[in-house]
């Protein structure tokens, strides 16, 4: 069975940022939502992944956690 996500709670930043990392082992996926307004007063809202400093995706369905797994 594919581990879920345990993300940690949202860091929200002064521009409607917020950030949540997976805190399962060996994972540590960061969430970003950005949250923007358009120069037309359009709302946008979309969502980027990292792992360290490498984007490896925008918007979508979230990744896959990626935690070790631990034999019992």
């Amino acid at each position: 069975m594919t581990p879920r996500h345990k993300w940690s709670e949202k860091v929200r930043a002064p521009n409607g940022d917020s950030r949540k990392v997976c805190t399962r082992g060996g994972c540590e996926i960061v969430c970003v939502s950005r949250h923007r307004i358009e120069p037309n007063g359009r709302q946008d809202h979309y969502k980027e992944w990292f792992r360290g400093s490498a984007r490896i995706q925008i918007g979508g369905n979230t990744p896959a956690c990626e935690a070790v797994e631990v034999p019992a």
